[in-house]
Protein backbone atom coordinates (compact mmCIF):
# COMPACT_ATOMS: atom_id res chain seq x y z
CA UNK A 1 0.00 0.00 0.00
CA UNK A 2 1.40 3.16 -0.84
CA UNK A 3 1.05 4.50 2.64
CA UNK A 4 2.59 8.10 1.75
CA UNK A 5 -0.60 8.75 -0.58
CA UNK A 6 -3.52 6.59 0.08
CA UNK A 7 -5.63 6.88 3.55
CA UNK A 8 -4.75 4.80 6.48
CA UNK A 9 -6.69 2.55 8.41
CA UNK A 10 -6.09 3.82 11.84
CA UNK A 11 -7.89 2.75 15.32
CA UNK A 12 -7.92 5.97 17.60
CA UNK A 13 -7.29 4.73 21.58
CA UNK A 14 -8.17 8.25 23.92
CA UNK A 15 -9.08 9.56 26.85
CA UNK A 16 -13.32 9.43 27.25
CA UNK A 17 -14.54 12.68 28.06
CA UNK A 18 -13.25 16.26 27.70
CA UNK A 19 -10.35 17.48 29.37
CA UNK A 20 -9.52 21.70 29.77
CA UNK A 21 -6.32 22.07 29.15
CA UNK A 22 -2.70 19.88 28.46
CA UNK A 23 -2.82 16.71 26.34
CA UNK A 24 -6.55 16.63 26.22
CA UNK A 25 -6.18 19.70 23.89
CA UNK A 26 -3.66 17.84 21.98
CA UNK A 27 -5.96 14.90 22.04
CA UNK A 28 -8.84 16.55 20.41
CA UNK A 29 -7.35 18.01 17.86
CA UNK A 30 -5.29 14.60 16.87
CA UNK A 31 -8.76 12.74 16.22
CA UNK A 32 -10.09 15.99 14.52
CA UNK A 33 -7.03 15.94 11.79
CA UNK A 34 -6.63 12.37 11.56
CA UNK A 35 -10.59 11.76 10.67
CA UNK A 36 -9.41 14.39 7.55
CA UNK A 37 -7.07 12.16 6.18
CA UNK A 38 -7.57 8.64 7.05
CA UNK A 39 -10.08 6.19 8.13
CA UNK A 40 -10.18 6.85 11.38
CA UNK A 41 -11.89 4.58 14.57
CA UNK A 42 -12.01 5.65 18.11
CA UNK A 43 -11.80 2.44 20.02
CA UNK A 44 -15.25 1.70 21.59
CA UNK A 45 -15.20 -2.17 22.39
CA UNK A 46 -12.93 -5.21 22.24
CA UNK A 47 -14.46 -6.50 19.16
CA UNK A 48 -12.19 -3.83 17.38
CA UNK A 49 -8.83 -5.03 18.73
CA UNK A 50 -9.65 -8.18 15.97
CA UNK A 51 -10.74 -5.79 12.81
CA UNK A 52 -7.70 -5.49 10.06
CA UNK A 53 -5.72 -1.99 11.22
CA UNK A 54 -2.97 -0.35 9.30
CA UNK A 55 -1.94 0.82 12.89
CA UNK A 56 -3.15 2.11 16.18
CA UNK A 57 -2.35 5.11 17.99
CA UNK A 58 -2.76 5.64 21.63
CA UNK A 59 -3.04 9.64 22.65
CA UNK A 60 -1.95 9.01 25.82
CA UNK A 61 0.19 6.33 27.69
CA UNK A 62 -1.72 6.68 31.36
CA UNK A 63 -5.13 5.59 29.24
CA UNK A 64 -3.37 2.24 27.09
CA UNK A 65 -5.08 -0.91 29.19
CA UNK A 66 -2.64 -3.44 28.67
CA UNK A 67 -5.45 -6.06 27.63
CA UNK A 68 -5.67 -3.74 24.43
CA UNK A 69 -1.70 -3.14 24.09
CA UNK A 70 -1.65 -7.38 23.98
CA UNK A 71 -4.99 -7.93 22.29
CA UNK A 72 -3.38 -5.98 19.26
CA UNK A 73 -2.23 -7.01 16.23
CA UNK A 74 -1.15 -4.62 14.21
CA UNK A 75 2.00 -2.01 14.94
CA UNK A 76 1.14 0.09 17.89
CA UNK A 77 2.16 3.93 18.69
CA UNK A 78 1.86 5.90 21.83
CA UNK A 79 2.03 9.53 22.97
CA UNK A 80 4.03 9.55 26.51
CA UNK A 81 3.38 13.29 27.78
CA UNK A 82 4.77 13.09 31.03
CA UNK A 83 7.99 11.46 32.98
CA UNK A 84 6.65 11.38 36.55
CA UNK A 85 6.97 7.66 36.77
CA UNK A 86 10.40 7.65 35.96
CA UNK A 87 11.67 8.06 39.32
CA UNK A 88 9.83 9.74 42.60
CA UNK A 89 10.09 13.48 43.03
CA UNK A 90 8.84 14.54 46.32
CA UNK A 91 6.97 17.73 47.07
CA UNK A 92 5.00 19.47 49.33
CA UNK A 93 1.28 17.48 48.86
CA UNK A 94 -1.07 15.63 51.43
CA UNK A 95 -0.79 12.73 49.65
CA UNK A 96 2.51 11.92 49.17
CA UNK A 97 2.78 8.80 50.24
CA UNK A 98 0.00 7.38 47.42
CA UNK A 99 2.28 9.19 44.93
CA UNK A 100 5.17 7.38 46.12
CA UNK A 101 3.36 3.90 45.40
CA UNK A 102 1.87 4.75 42.10
CA UNK A 103 4.96 5.96 40.97
CA UNK A 104 6.60 2.71 41.73
CA UNK A 105 3.49 0.82 40.19
CA UNK A 106 3.25 2.91 36.93
CA UNK A 107 7.64 2.45 36.29
CA UNK A 108 6.38 -1.19 36.56
CA UNK A 109 3.16 -1.42 34.56
CA UNK A 110 4.76 0.74 32.02
CA UNK A 111 8.00 -1.16 31.62
CA UNK A 112 5.58 -3.80 31.08
CA UNK A 113 3.39 -1.89 28.40
CA UNK A 114 6.33 -0.52 26.76
CA UNK A 115 7.30 -4.17 25.16
CA UNK A 116 3.73 -4.22 23.75
CA UNK A 117 4.49 -0.62 21.99
CA UNK A 118 6.32 -0.42 18.69
CA UNK A 119 7.17 3.14 19.26
CA UNK A 120 6.68 6.25 21.32
CA UNK A 121 5.96 9.91 20.46
CA UNK A 122 7.36 12.54 22.54
CA UNK A 123 6.93 15.96 22.57
CA UNK A 124 9.82 17.76 23.49
CA UNK A 125 13.65 17.41 23.77
CA UNK A 126 13.47 16.95 27.69
CA UNK A 127 10.91 14.15 27.25
CA UNK A 128 12.76 12.28 24.40
CA UNK A 129 15.93 12.30 26.82
CA UNK A 130 13.75 10.90 29.57
CA UNK A 131 11.91 8.13 28.55
CA UNK A 132 12.94 5.13 28.18
CA UNK A 133 11.66 3.05 25.19
CA UNK A 134 14.14 2.06 22.29
CA UNK A 135 12.03 3.51 19.64
CA UNK A 136 11.09 6.90 20.33
CA UNK A 137 9.71 10.26 17.73
CA UNK A 138 9.82 13.81 18.12
CA UNK A 139 6.95 15.87 17.75
CA UNK A 140 5.95 18.68 19.24
CA UNK A 141 2.29 19.26 20.37
CA UNK A 142 1.71 23.11 19.68
CA UNK A 143 -0.34 23.15 16.65
CA UNK A 144 -3.20 23.84 18.71
CA UNK A 145 -6.28 25.93 17.10
CA UNK A 146 -6.30 29.66 19.08
CA UNK A 147 -9.20 30.59 17.39
CA UNK A 148 -11.30 30.60 20.10
CA UNK A 149 -8.71 32.25 22.66
CA UNK A 150 -9.57 35.77 23.66
CA UNK A 151 -7.58 38.80 24.21
CA UNK A 152 -7.57 42.27 25.42
CA UNK A 153 -5.56 45.40 25.28
CA UNK A 154 -3.13 45.95 27.87
CA UNK A 155 -5.22 48.97 29.54
CA UNK A 156 -8.24 46.70 29.55
CA UNK A 157 -7.05 43.98 31.54
CA UNK A 158 -6.93 43.47 35.38
CA UNK A 159 -4.01 43.09 37.73
CA UNK A 160 -4.62 39.23 37.11
CA UNK A 161 -2.16 36.77 38.53
CA UNK A 162 -3.39 33.57 36.29
CA UNK A 163 -2.45 29.96 37.55
CA UNK A 164 -4.07 27.21 35.14
CA UNK A 165 -4.15 23.69 35.65
CA UNK A 166 -4.99 21.04 37.83
CA UNK A 167 -3.42 18.91 40.42
CA UNK A 168 -2.15 22.06 42.42
CA UNK A 169 0.67 21.11 44.47
CA UNK A 170 2.22 19.24 41.48
CA UNK A 171 2.17 22.44 39.37
CA UNK A 172 3.61 24.49 42.24
CA UNK A 173 0.81 26.93 43.69
CA UNK A 174 2.32 26.79 46.97
CA UNK A 175 5.50 28.75 45.54
CA UNK A 176 3.28 31.11 43.71
CA UNK A 177 1.19 31.97 47.41
CA UNK A 178 4.85 32.29 49.17
CA UNK A 179 5.44 35.05 46.83
CA UNK A 180 2.20 36.55 46.74
CA UNK A 181 2.78 39.09 49.86
CA UNK A 182 6.14 40.51 48.30
CA UNK A 183 4.34 41.10 44.53
CA UNK A 184 0.86 42.95 46.89
CA UNK A 185 3.71 45.13 48.70
CA UNK A 186 4.38 46.51 45.12
CA UNK A 187 0.83 46.28 43.31
CA UNK A 188 -1.67 46.22 46.28
CA UNK A 189 -4.61 45.41 43.87
CA UNK A 190 -3.11 42.59 42.59
CA UNK A 191 -5.19 39.39 42.89
CA UNK A 192 -4.80 35.37 41.81
CA UNK A 193 -7.15 33.38 39.59
CA UNK A 194 -6.40 29.49 40.40
CA UNK A 195 -8.98 27.79 37.42
CA UNK A 196 -8.46 23.97 37.75
CA UNK A 197 -9.40 20.74 39.31
CA UNK A 198 -7.94 18.81 42.35
CA UNK A 199 -8.97 16.54 45.22
CA UNK A 200 -11.15 17.43 47.78
CA UNK A 201 -8.71 17.70 50.49
CA UNK A 202 -6.25 19.33 47.90
CA UNK A 203 -8.87 21.96 47.45
CA UNK A 204 -9.28 22.57 51.55
CA UNK A 205 -5.16 22.49 51.81
CA UNK A 206 -4.85 24.93 48.99
CA UNK A 207 -6.94 27.51 50.55
CA UNK A 208 -5.83 26.89 53.56
CA UNK A 209 -2.59 28.00 52.48
CA UNK A 210 -4.44 30.87 50.32
CA UNK A 211 -6.40 32.09 53.31
CA UNK A 212 -6.09 36.12 53.83
CA UNK A 213 -4.58 36.46 50.29
CA UNK A 214 -6.50 38.04 47.62
CA UNK A 215 -7.07 34.72 45.78
CA UNK A 216 -10.13 32.84 43.82
CA UNK A 217 -10.51 29.41 43.27
CA UNK A 218 -12.53 28.16 40.20
CA UNK A 219 -12.99 24.62 39.21
CA UNK A 220 -14.49 22.66 36.25
CA UNK A 221 -14.68 25.72 33.69
CA UNK A 222 -15.48 24.64 30.03
CA UNK A 223 -12.47 25.25 27.78
CA UNK A 224 -13.46 28.17 26.20
CA UNK A 225 -14.16 29.72 29.33
CA UNK A 226 -10.75 29.20 30.35
CA UNK A 227 -9.91 30.89 26.89
CA UNK A 228 -11.84 34.05 27.31
CA UNK A 229 -10.45 34.15 30.86
CA UNK A 230 -7.10 34.78 29.66
CA UNK A 231 -8.17 38.40 28.15
CA UNK A 232 -8.44 39.23 31.65
CA UNK A 233 -5.12 38.15 33.09
CA UNK A 234 -1.47 39.92 32.75
CA UNK A 235 0.61 37.42 33.72
CA UNK A 236 0.45 33.60 33.95
CA UNK A 237 2.12 31.39 36.42
CA UNK A 238 3.04 28.09 36.40
CA UNK A 239 5.80 27.14 39.49
CA UNK A 240 5.91 23.08 38.86
CA UNK A 241 7.47 20.96 40.64
CA UNK A 242 8.09 18.46 37.89
CA UNK A 243 6.79 19.43 34.03
CA UNK A 244 7.27 17.89 30.86
CA UNK A 245 6.05 21.29 28.56
CA UNK A 246 3.60 23.92 29.60
CA UNK A 247 0.69 24.10 26.70
CA UNK A 248 -1.29 26.31 28.94
CA UNK A 249 1.65 29.07 28.21
CA UNK A 250 1.44 28.73 24.66
CA UNK A 251 -2.39 29.24 24.95
CA UNK A 252 -1.69 32.51 27.17
CA UNK A 253 0.70 33.87 25.10
CA UNK A 254 -1.14 33.72 22.38
CA UNK A 255 -4.04 35.22 24.77
CA UNK A 256 -1.19 38.18 25.15
CA UNK A 257 -0.40 37.26 28.42
CA UNK A 258 3.25 36.64 29.12
CA UNK A 259 4.42 33.08 31.09
CA UNK A 260 6.37 32.49 33.93
CA UNK A 261 7.22 29.19 34.40
CA UNK A 262 10.03 26.75 36.50
CA UNK A 263 12.94 25.65 35.41
CA UNK A 264 12.23 22.18 35.27
CA UNK A 265 11.49 19.66 33.00
CA UNK A 266 10.85 20.70 29.48
CA UNK A 267 9.92 24.17 30.12
CA UNK A 268 12.88 25.90 29.10
CA UNK A 269 11.81 24.87 25.58
CA UNK A 270 8.73 26.31 25.22
CA UNK A 271 9.70 29.74 26.91
CA UNK A 272 12.93 31.34 26.88
CA UNK A 273 14.01 33.14 29.80
CA UNK A 274 13.42 37.36 29.52
CA UNK A 275 13.15 36.33 25.41
CA UNK A 276 9.08 35.13 25.42
CA UNK A 277 8.67 35.08 29.35
CA UNK A 278 10.36 34.04 32.36
CA UNK A 279 12.08 30.78 33.53
CA UNK A 280 12.57 31.11 37.40
CA UNK A 281 14.60 28.67 39.87
CA UNK A 282 11.97 26.48 42.03
CA UNK A 283 13.47 28.17 45.24
CA UNK A 284 13.98 31.87 44.63
CA UNK A 285 10.83 32.93 45.51
CA UNK A 286 11.84 36.21 45.58
CA UNK A 287 12.58 36.58 41.77
CA UNK A 288 9.39 35.14 41.63
CA UNK A 289 7.36 37.99 42.95
CA UNK A 290 9.90 40.73 41.33
CA UNK A 291 8.88 38.83 37.74
CA UNK A 292 5.37 38.80 38.62
CA UNK A 293 5.33 42.35 39.72
CA UNK A 294 7.03 43.10 36.21
CA UNK A 295 4.26 41.62 34.01
CA UNK A 296 2.26 43.46 35.90
CA UNK A 297 3.39 47.02 36.01
CA UNK A 298 5.73 46.97 32.55
CA UNK A 299 3.73 47.02 29.76
CA UNK A 300 6.04 47.85 27.20
CA UNK A 301 8.13 44.84 28.69
CA UNK A 302 5.39 42.69 28.58
CA UNK A 303 4.28 43.01 25.26
CA UNK A 304 7.59 42.25 24.00
CA UNK A 305 7.96 39.17 25.64
CA UNK A 306 4.14 38.32 24.20
CA UNK A 307 5.60 39.25 20.90
CA UNK A 308 8.48 37.30 20.53
CA UNK A 309 6.65 34.41 22.24
CA UNK A 310 3.87 34.47 19.61
CA UNK A 311 6.34 34.29 16.81
CA UNK A 312 7.69 31.23 18.27
CA UNK A 313 4.73 29.75 19.29
CA UNK A 314 3.05 30.35 15.46
CA UNK A 315 5.89 28.17 13.94
CA UNK A 316 4.45 24.72 15.40
CA UNK A 317 1.20 24.45 12.97
CA UNK A 318 -1.26 21.86 13.03
CA UNK A 319 -0.66 21.11 9.53
CA UNK A 320 3.19 20.57 10.19
CA UNK A 321 2.35 18.35 13.69
CA UNK A 322 -0.02 16.21 11.36
CA UNK A 323 2.64 16.23 8.93
CA UNK A 324 4.99 14.75 11.62
CA UNK A 325 2.29 12.21 12.87
CA UNK A 326 1.99 11.14 9.12
CA UNK A 327 5.80 10.42 8.82
CA UNK A 328 5.88 8.70 12.42
CA UNK A 329 2.99 6.35 10.94
CA UNK A 330 4.52 5.43 7.61
CA UNK A 331 8.12 4.77 9.79
CA UNK A 332 6.64 2.78 12.16
CA UNK A 333 4.39 0.57 9.81
CA UNK A 334 7.51 0.08 7.61
CA UNK A 335 10.06 -1.02 10.11
CA UNK A 336 7.50 -3.12 12.41
CA UNK A 337 7.38 -6.87 11.77
CA UNK A 338 3.66 -7.52 12.49
CA UNK A 339 3.91 -11.27 12.72
CA UNK A 340 6.45 -10.57 15.87
CA UNK A 341 3.92 -8.05 17.69
CA UNK A 342 1.63 -10.95 17.56
CA UNK A 343 3.48 -13.27 19.87
CA UNK A 344 4.40 -9.94 21.93
CA UNK A 345 8.33 -9.99 20.50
Amino acid sequence: MGLAREPMKILFIGKQGTSLTGAGTYDEIVLRELRKRHEVHLLASEDDLDADWDIAHCSDLKHLPARVANRLACPLVVDVHDYYWTRYYHFLCLDFPLRFILQKYRKWHYSRLFKKISAVIVHGRFMYDAIPHPRKYLNFYFGLDYSGIGSAPWEDRENLILFVGGDYFRKGLPRLLRAMPQVLASVPDASLLVIGKDYWYARVFARHLARGLPVKFVSGLPRDEVYRTYARGRVLVLTSEIEALSLVSAEATMAGVPPILADVGGMPEVVKDRETGFIVPLADTQLLAERIVTCLTDREESERLVARGQAFFSQFTIQGMMSRLDEIYRDVVANTDSSKHRNGV
